[in-house]
């Protein structure tokens, strides 16, 4: 066990680890297969390590809450692993999920660590090449051209903007979700129902999980957890390499899950009477799993250049159920703008309300970069 913790604590280390634990009480053993299956695909980008139920014990001794247990999977990314440690960084992966989606989440899982691979940072000994033009980085006796240096200073100025305006949002929705919780609280507490909040303060394991590392997983998870008020086909995520890999593709995909939360809500709420209206007045009520009610955040249509564009409304035409539509596609133009500041590379979410239809959910068409929904066609 030294060894293995020894070996996750390490400052230099760099490739990731998989620690696969085995389930508590009878199982029938398919932990070390998916280990096993996990192992020949992630071989020479991530090392796989497998605990049985006494090495699990003695884990968890030492890492408390960042260890595994109870037959999950565990990710530790190149990062240094301590007990204080930032849990969000190393993704754990329930047995019941390995359970209900068994290829799906194995897939995720070696997507993961071989996205970690490819951003794993260059060595030393190439850094005499510029990246830009495959020069020797004194080529330009180390001064930047005006251009680029002007270039990079306008793109970080909006990004910068962009995270003020978002996490002002954030910050209100907070506000407001706080405050729904303090009433909700107080409501069950005078009704001596307290022991409700207090057994659902953590996740457990058949819970929908509070959070997601990124985009692909925000879908996997919806394809899992909510297919009840909302359906995401396959079809669906396109072109999410780009987005899983870039420097915020944390906040996006928990920006992601959180919409897509959302628009399962709102289904759900539907069918439980609310009618005063659509997805963007059910957000604007405030609703706690809800969506920003703001032009900044969501649309329910395009502008007319869109619309009276047959090249860009070809772009919006996604596949959905057979029984909304019997072409198995439709037109979708309302859609969650994941982020403003990301450009091309922002995420989507299209989707299509058939609440009041046949099958009473949300259909999602899209969840991809904002490329492939262009607002101007490109010549």
């Amino acid at each position: 066990m030294a060894i293995l913790t020894d070996l996750l604590a390490a400052p230099n280390r760099t490739l990731p680890l998989i620690v696969c634990s085995e389930p508590g009480g009878q199982h029938d053993g398919r932990w070390l297969m998916w280990a096993n299956r996990i192992a020949t695909r992630v071989e020479g980008v991530a090392v796989v390590v497998t605990l049985d139920n006494d090495a699990v014990t003695a884990f968890k001794d030492v890492l408390g809450g960042l260890a595994v247990w109870g037959g999950g999977i565990r990710v530790y990314t190149p990062h240094p692993v301590t007990p204080d440690a930032d849990g969000w960084r190393h993704r754990y992966y329930q047995r019941a999920r390995l359970h209900d989606a068994t290829q799906a989440t194995i897939d995720r899982i070696v997507y993961s660590v071989t996205q970690l691979s490819a951003r794993r940072r260059v060595p030393d000994v190439f850094a005499v090449f510029a990246e830009q033009t495959g020069l020797p980085a004194d080529a330009l006796d180390g001064m930047v051209p005006a251009a680029e240096l002007e270039e990079a200073r306008q793109q970080w100025e909006l990004e910068r903007d962009v995270a003020i305006a978002d996490h002002s949002e954030l910050e209100k929705a907070l506000a407001k979700a706080n405050g729904h919780l303090a009433r909700l609280k107080e409501a069950l507490i005078a009704r001596g129902l307290g022991e409700i909040l207090w057994g659902t303060q953590h996740e457990i394991t058949t819970a929908i999980p509070d959070e997601v590392q990124d985009t692909s997983e925000a879908v996997l998870a919806a394809q899992t957890y909510l297919s009840r008020w909302l359906a995401v086909p396959d079809s669906a995520p396109r072109d999410l390499a780009d987005i899983d890999t870039a420097p915020n593709s944390f906040a996006w995909g928990n920006t992601t899950w959180r919409g897509l939360r959302a628009l399962a809500a709102y289904a759900e709420d539907r069918s439980n009477g609310w009618n005063k209206g659509g997805f963007w007045e059910w957000c604007a009520e405030g609703p706690l799993l809800g969506w920003p009610a703001t032009t900044k955040k969501l649309s329910m249509s395009e502008s007319e250049t869109v619309q009276n564009s047959d090249k860009l409304r070809r772009t919006r035409i996604f596949k959905v159920d057979s029984a909304v539509d019997p072409s198995g596609e439709i037109t979708m133009l309302a859609h969650l703008k994941v982020s403003e500041g990301g450009g091309n590379l922002a995420p989507r979410v299209y989707f299509h309300d058939d609440t009041g239809g046949s099958t009473g959910k949300v259909h999602v068409g899209l969840v991809g970069p904002h490329y492939l929904v262009p607002n101007k066609s490109k010549n």
